[in-house]
């Protein structure tokens, strides 16, 4: 599979930027379509291909995919939704995947950290617990990057990227999981207002 592209556009209006991700799967290729439809959502997303919750084949019919690329017109296309991208899969093996998700921050986490929130108890299914992790992880990351944070700013910077599958950053998933996951952390402090990082 080729490497993806990342485009970046906005639309007509100048209002929300989309980042389209073009890659192309090869028709002689040994690795699945699905694979190379799995990577590209990834990409899009800025995550890596395991981490993608919950896995592509339940929310797409996997078996169309494989059986599109290759036998299907080149222009003709399957189309589907992953969450926040919506992604077409022509019969030639070009795999588009178009979102509006914000660009994640890369995250910096030792992994004694990640040990310590992968041991947390976590509410909600497995799908939620991964993301909600990742929103802990995220948090941990950004106060680390800054040295002090207030909570609005969490809200403002980490939440848009990382919502836990909460509809809003109040209650759940402030309150819930990312106060008292960073304060699980030992080189995380809270003052009054503020968070501190106060590791090496």
């Amino acid at each position: 599979m080729s490497q993806d592209d990342p485009i970046g556009r906005s639309d007509g209006d100048g209002g929300e930027n989309y980042h389209a991700h073009e890659t192309h799967h090869p028709p002689a290729s040994d690795t699945s379509p699905v694979v190379s439809v799995t990577t590209a959502i990834a990409a899009a997303r800025d995550e890596a291909p395991m981490d993608l919750v919950p896995p592509l084949e339940s929310v797409a019919d996997t078996d169309s995919i494989r059986s599109h690329v290759g036998d299907a017109a080149d222009d003709d296309s399957l189309s589907f939704r992953y969450k926040d991208c919506a992604v077409e899969v022509y019969g030639s093996g070009r795999i588009v995947v178009e979102t509006d998700r914000p660009r994640r921050p890369k995250r910096d986490v030792p992994d004694r950290i990640r040990r310590l929130v992968e041991d947390r108890y976590i509410p909600g299914t497995g799908t939620e617990q991964a993301e909600r992790r990742r929103a802990i992880l995220a948090s941990y990351s950004y106060l680390k990057s800054q040295g002090s944070a207030r909570r609005s700013d969490f809200i403002r910077e980490v939440y848009p990227c990382y919502p836990g599958e909460y509809a809003i950053p109040d209650g759940g998933w402030w309150e819930t999981i990312v106060k008292p996951g960073l304060g699980a952390c030992p080189d995380v402090a809270k003052g009054n207002a503020m968070w501190y990082y106060v590791g090496d």
